[in-house]
């Protein structure tokens, strides 16, 4: 039987194209928000010793629209795997279904051999190809990360997307009461973190500043900051950026895709160039 034949792979392909159609539109949208410089520094004096640090923000990030498209990318992914499963498995199977037509993701043995057993109609060398993209022979964990999100969304709330503040380069003068040293304020000044990281609100406590001795202003012009943030999804304690993730579970999608029909034959480097 001829693996290679697209029309087995037209289904999945058709659902990948979708998915990475949808990241591409993602990307651009969440381009298109930082382009505006939406998140800038604002300094305050709270009770003369205290020097809030706040980030606000406008426009407010569309994180629930990004969340829902970021679910729909994942979806889209696990779909092209299941469809290229089914269709090379019903070559074998028909006119029965296969028992089993989801691609397998397994992280040991155990799991890999209970779903060998459900699919024992395909032949070794076939089998042999399912067994390569298994996240505990490949040492990938793309397809794993792919499974979890998507059982998370099936059987629990959801994975949760947050646009996280990464880093803040700050830099400002304040002129304080008494006659002080660098040195010296080294050992006084204190930092507290404030209100979460996640860019949340239009206007939101990120740490505070206490001072040793009132602090009489601000330098002229004032503190600037640049800002760097990262889109994120958190699940399992984890902490994930959605588009660099999003990039390399779709190539181990297509790689995945390629292998088992014959299109590439190496399971461990991936191809610098892939076409479907």
């Amino acid at each position: 039987m001829d693996l290679s034949d697209p029309a087995l792979r037209k289904g999945a392909t058709g659902k990948l194209a979708r998915a990475l159609q949808l990241a591409k539109d993602l990307r651009r949208d969440m381009d298109a928000w930082w382009a505006v410089n939406p998140v800038r520094l604002e300094v305050t004096i709270r009770d003369e010793r205290f020097i809030d640090i706040l980030a606000v923000t406008s426009p407010i990030p569309p994180v629930d629209d990004w969340y829902h498209r970021s679910a729909d990318i994942m979806q889209n992914f696990r779909d092209a795997l299941n469809r290229l499963t089914f269709a090379v498995s019903y070559l074998y199977t028909a006119p029965a279904k296969p028992r089993d037509a989801s691609f397998p993701v397994r992280r040991d043995i155990d799991g890999w051999e209970m779903w060998r057993k459900k699919n024992n109609k395909l032949p070794d060398e076939l089998m042999a190809r399912f067994l390569a993209f298994q996240p505990y022979i490949s040492g990938r964990p793309f397809l794993s990360a792919l499974t979890d999100s998507n059982n998370i969304e099936k059987h629990e709330d959801g994975f949760q997307l947050y646009i996280s503040l990464e880093e803040l380069k700050a830099d400002g003068i304040f002129n304080l009461e008494g006659l002080w040293e660098d040195r010296d304020l080294q050992d006084h000044v204190k930092l507290a973190a404030g209100e979460a990281l996640d860019l949340e609100s239009g206007r939101q406590l990120i740490g505070t500043i206490e001072m040793p001795t009132q602090v009489l202003d601000m330098g002229d012009p004032g503190p600037t900051a640049e800002f760097t943030v990262t889109p994120v999804i958190r699940y399992d304690d984890e902490e994930i950026p959605i588009l660099p993730a999003i990039d390399l579970i779709g190539r181990e999608v297509a790689w995945a895709i390629a292998y088992i029909t014959g299109v590439v034959d190496n399971s461990k480097t991936p191809p610098e160039h892939l076409e479907l």
